[in-house]
């Protein structure tokens, strides 16, 4: 019996790389999976897995809730109405790709010239409705243009909204540590699970460029 080639299941290969229906749809059922499992990060340990879901963090936050340990002991209610409102948004996906997918598609036909100044105004709104002071709206402005420029320049904005966003966080664990160690900031690397953090830190900042040096010294 002949076995056919992975080659053959490879229905209209000339079409990829050029929009083809499948490839798009493909792409964005993969970029939809990956959210809930960046939830499990964000919910357990409070480190939001993606940039969306540092905005998403940033809201429970707002809404007096702490993302971590404490989150599943002391409000699970919280927890089952996430859950459950996120298994609800994902069977409305489906009714709506369905049913709506060809009318929300219009909305990249609209003009650049349009949408911009709608999405500015929104972002305008937005930072003011949150406190009712203008020192938002011109904060938002002027880290709206670092941002430009720093994806200009290839800088990522989603590890800079991390960072921003999980300062504060750190800042207070870190004092607490402190205290608990009467100002013995060493006494931090005594403590294992600590010390595997910090080492799983180091290698995610410095292991690409140690490795390329490995490489090139064996070379």
């Amino acid at each position: 019996m002949d076995i056919p080639k992975q080659e053959d299941g490879l229905k209209n290969k000339e079409e990829f790389g050029k929009g083809s229906i499948e490839g798009i749809a493909g792409a964005e059922a993969a970029n939809n999976s990956a959210t809930g499992g960046a939830m499990v990060p964000t919910m357990v340990l409070g480190i939001p897995g993606s940039g969306t879901t540092a905005i998403i963090l940033v809201g429970l936050m707002v809404h007096g809730l702490r993302p971590g340990v404490y989150l599943f002991t002391e409000q699970v209610e919280k927890v089952y109405q996430i859950f459950g409102s996120m298994f609800f948004a994902n069977i409305m996906f489906m009714l709506m790709g369905l049913y709506a997918a060809k009318f929300f598609a219009r909305v990249s036909l609209v003009p650049t010239a349009i949408l911009w100044p709608i999405v500015f105004g929104l972002s305008v709104i937005g930072a003011y409705a949150f406190q009712g002071q203008l020192l938002d709206v011109w904060l938002a402005l002027i880290f709206g243009i670092i941002g430009f420029f720093a994806r200009r320049h290839g800088f990522s904005v989603a590890p800079i909204a991390v960072g921003l966003i999980l300062g504060e966080m750190v800042e207070t664990n870190l004092q607490h540590s402190l205290k608990m160690f009467d100002g013995a900031w060493w006494m931090i690397f005594a403590q294992p699970l600590a010390l595997m953090f910090l080492v799983f830190a180091f290698l995610g900042l410095c292991g690409p460029m140690i490795f390329s040096w490995i490489t090139k010294q064996k070379k």
